[in-house]
């Protein structure tokens, strides 16, 4: 086999050998790669959702302690005192109308005490309304003064309401002093739109039990939260589904609200509902495929998912990147072996050649001698 022919084998076995081993290695390293980057997504987004739900979490407990401070309010307390013993008073004096002058003017002259602390405090802390019910369930203060204001929530037609449902719990748990919760809900008196309630018994002297203290919250406050966007790119979100599937806060990609209004039934809400927490690919509510980190938020008996998205394709995109990178230095790699085995050999062809060629020999020509 002639020289040229081996050196062409040789070069061609070499090339080949090596390139799959580049190749080899490569698909290694990009396997790791893409690993890697989905773990720092998902590492990432399942930190945004804890965070969001630490964060609704010290919300609720800076509303718990508001509540309980103002049913603990010695002016609260005694204008609701004022309230009860004015409504009583009317009562027992058979609602004549002499009797309903009167009553009018007492809880007239109280109101308007009641409007500049209530209302003011409502305005500063960003509430929606503040209501004083009576044991009895009537409604005898309310900021807003809407279509649920004198109303008689165990009776009238607004009974089967968040509001009505966290005053008789309220009213139930009275002892204990809890603060109650309800979870979202379209609110006839406030024109329909999403509203939730907490609320805290009121106790007088010996324990008497004066009444309830109700707030409806803002939807503002929890829409802050959940729509914190730094650090989640173009396509990243948080969001949060309830029990029955649907939204309890807005979306990022949709103008109008989303509360109570988009379902969002995936495999990661559902997880999050039974009390999981991880991260997985899956179609969010757009169907657009998604790396959906989930945790689970409880409160007062009920639970919400806590979503943190990104679009799969903005992750993948980051590592289409990296793919290059690595194709590119395993190509370096590759060339510098190359060159590398081609200076050895041709280092050695040159040693051999020098060791093998024609020996130098002293020689006396016969004629020189003269003999």
């Amino acid at each position: 086999m002639s020289l040229k022919r081996k050196s062409l084998r040789f070069w061609l076995v070499s090339g080949t050998a090596f390139a799959l081993l580049f190749i080899a290695i490569g698909l290694v390293a990009n396997h790791f790669t893409i690993q890697s980057r989905i773990g720092h997504f998902a590492d990432r987004f399942q930190l945004l959702s804890v965070l969001r739900k630490e964060a609704l979490e010290q919300y609720f407990e800076t509303l718990r302690a508001e509540i309980t401070f103002w049913s603990l309010d010695d002016d609260l307390l005694k204008n609701q005192a004022e309230l009860l013993s004015a409504q009583e008073a009317f009562r027992k004096a058979g609602e004549n109308d002499s009797a309903r002058l009167d009553y009018e003017f007492v809880t007239s002259a109280i109101q308007a005490r009641l409007q500049v602390l209530a209302s003011l405090f409502v305005a500063k802390r960003g509430y929606y309304d503040f209501f004083l019910i009576t044991p009895e369930g009537d409604v005898m203060y309310s900021v807003e003064k809407e279509s649920d204001y004198q109303t008689n929530l165990l009776t009238g037609p607004w009974s089967d309401t968040g509001l009505a449902g966290v005053y008789r719990r309220a009213l139930e748990s009275a002892n204990e002093g809890r603060v109650v919760f309800s979870d979202f809900e379209a609110y006839g008196p406030s024109e329909g739109a999403p509203a939730m309630f907490m609320a805290r018994a009121m106790l007088g002297p010996q324990g008497r039990v004066l009444g309830v203290l109700a707030m409806q919250l803002p939807t503002k406050r929890i829409r802050d939260i959940m729509q914190f966007t730094a650090g989640m790119g173009e396509s990243g979100e948080t969001y949060l589904v309830g029990e029955d599937l649907l939204m309890r806060s807005d979306s990022r990609f949709q103008e109008e609200s989303t509360i109570l209004r988009v379902k969002v039934d995936t495999e990661s809400v559902r997880r999050a509902l039974s009390g999981e927490s991880g991260t997985l690919f899956t179609p969010d509510y757009r169907g657009v495929p998604v790396l959906s980190a989930f945790s689970n938020l409880a409160l007062d008996g009920f639970h919400w998912a806590v979503m943190a998205e990104i679009d799969r394709d903005e992750v993948m995109s980051t590592i289409s990147g990296k793919r290059n990178q690595i194709a590119g230095v395993m190509l370096f790699l590759y060339t510098i072996t190359l060159w590398t085995l081609w200076y050895i050999r041709e280092g050695d062809w040159a040693a051999g050649e020098t060791l093998s060629g024609p020996a130098d020999t002293d020689h006396t020509d016969i004629g020189d001698t003269g003999i």
